[in-house]
């Protein structure tokens, strides 16, 4: 009983220092690594990794870089812009041409991982660009250029960006510059926003400027959207007398088409089905189409075998498959 009172005092005792040598090692420790974590902080900041890339590194002639500019070497104005933003970056001209070429560049390229994330840089760039030149109250930059093409890389972006495409191809022009496409992206934005009536004033403003048969029949498929199918007929006619592009002449005729069977013309809508059938045998969506002809003008028979047809063409056309399922 007395050895287990004794422990009962002492413990507690050699619990302490125990503690208090484990807290003096562990402070201890906790001081090595400040020390060690200055060090490290001094050396970042003296080899320019530390507070966005600051850096005694000298930064590219901007002369040298417009010569590269000239001559169209996106790759290099790149990699010399992005070397000249470890010394200097907030420099509205390095982030400017760092944005231009990665656009540039990434517009000669295929959809891709590649080309998206050039986009997201050209975006994120000038972005930078235009607002430091904003603060700085500098008028070296052409602004106007900056926000057409800042427009234009969001519209590669995608579908989610659309708005942001027609915030900057707006203020270019705003800002005093048209480019000859500027109208035709600004239309196609504004369909695919939904807004027909701006839609369709910056078509009539690229048509005519200048006309091309992809431009009509952009145009005309917004017309048709906005229930003013005799203007839609009219520009599809035209792009269709111009083009001699199988894709193009079969998106024209598809888009007759439905002009026609929405007024009741069914033989008219057929003919030009079959005329895109004449043009690509092969083609999954005539079939399709024209059964759906079949259907309305009361042949099931045909229907089918149209139908039957584009799968056979096309075994995943789901709407061809759906309607093979269904009792006629």
């Amino acid at each position: 009983m007395i050895k287990f009172l004794s422990r009962l005092h002492t413990t507690p005792t050699s619990s302490y220092l125990m503690k208090r040598r484990r807290r003096r090692i562990l402070i201890g420790a906790l001081v090595l690594v400040g020390i060690a974590g200055a060090v490290l902080l001094l050396t970042l900041y003296s080899n320019g990794t530390l507070l966005g890339g600051r850096s005694g590194g000298k930064a590219v002639s901007k002369s040298l870089i417009l010569r590269d500019w000239e001559a169209k070497a996106w790759d290099k104005v790149l990699a010399d812009s992005t070397a000249s933003l470890q010394a200097s970056p907030l420099d509205d001209f390095y982030l400017a041409f760092s944005g231009l070429a990665a656009f540039y560049k990434g517009s000669e390229l295929p959809d891709g991982e590649e080309r998206a994330a050039l986009m997201d840089r050209a975006v994120i760039s000038l972005r930078k660009a235009l607002v430091v030149a904003s603060r700085s109250g500098t008028r070296k930059l052409p602004r106007a250029e900056l926000e057409y093409v800042l427009g234009k890389a969001c519209y590669f972006k995608g579908p989610a960006y659309l708005d942001e495409t027609a915030h900057w191809l707006e203020a270019s022009i705003k800002d005093g510059y048209i480019a000859e496409d500027s109208r035709e992206y600004l239309a196609v934005a504004y369909a695919g926003l939904g807004d027909l009536d701006k839609a369709l004033a910056n078509f009539d403003s690229a048509l005519a400027r200048k006309k091309s048969d992809l431009l009509l029949i952009a145009a005309g498929k917004a017309y048709l959207d906005a229930g003013k199918d005799a203007r839609a007929e009219a520009l599809l006619l035209e792009a269709l007398a111009s083009s001699g592009d199988v894709l193009a002449r079969e998106k024209c005729r598809f888009l007759l088409a439905s002009i026609y069977d929405g007024r009741g013309e069914a033989q008219k809508a057929q003919a030009q089905v079959e005329l895109v059938i004449s043009e690509n045998a092969d083609s999954a969506e005539a079939h399709y189409r024209l059964g759906l002809i079949f259907q309305k003008t009361g042949d099931p028979i045909k229907a089918r075998s149209e139908w039957r047809r584009a799968v056979s063409i096309d075994p995943m056309h789901a709407a061809a498959r759906q309607k093979l399922t269904e009792k006629l």
